[in-house]
């Protein structure tokens, strides 16, 4: 191949991977909050309801959702990684806002690629842990939104 061939090959393999990094899908998920006893003792004593829209845009994970209506003030809330209807770690903080019985909690996350994985494979849950329920009193598992179209 010629020196003048190998220059244009170059650029254009650049110019694909530019654009097809630059045509990178964004993807909406959807956690609903709702109460969640962790023990059955707390059954009646927690409530609440919420939601949170996250975006991903590559590896990074936009967070921003909102609450209300929780049986005290929130305390923490974080994203976990479990299974639905599975406990699990901790992965993230998220950022809180509240007021009264009721917030707004936000992030920017960098995911790695065993994170990402996990998001799309519906394995991360947003939870809200209040003071009258420490160990969590909001819980929702994280959906591609396409799932709740049909709802």
């Amino acid at each position: 191949m010629k020196l003048g061939q190998k220059f244009h090959a170059i650029i254009l393999t650049g110019l694909l991977v530019t654009s097809s990094q630059a045509l990178a899908q964004t993807e909406i998920y959807r956690a609903r909050l709702s109460p969640m006893p962790t023990t059955p003792q707390t059954v009646d004593e927690i409530l609440g309801e919420g939601e949170v829209i996250l975006t991903l845009q590559g590896n990074t994970l936009s967070v921003a959702g909102n609450f209300s209506g929780m049986s005290s003030a929130a305390t923490m809330a974080h994203i976990h990684n479990g299974p639905p209807a599975q406990p699990g770690p901790v992965m993230f903080q998220l950022e809180l806002t509240t007021n009264g019985n009721g917030g707004e909690l936000s992030a920017e996350l960098e995911l790695t690629d065993e994170q990402l994985q996990a998001l799309q494979s519906n394995s991360l849950y947003v939870q809200i842990h209040s003071e009258n329920n420490p160990p969590g009193e909001l819980r929702g598992w994280i959906f591609i939104r396409s799932h709740f179209d049909n709802l």
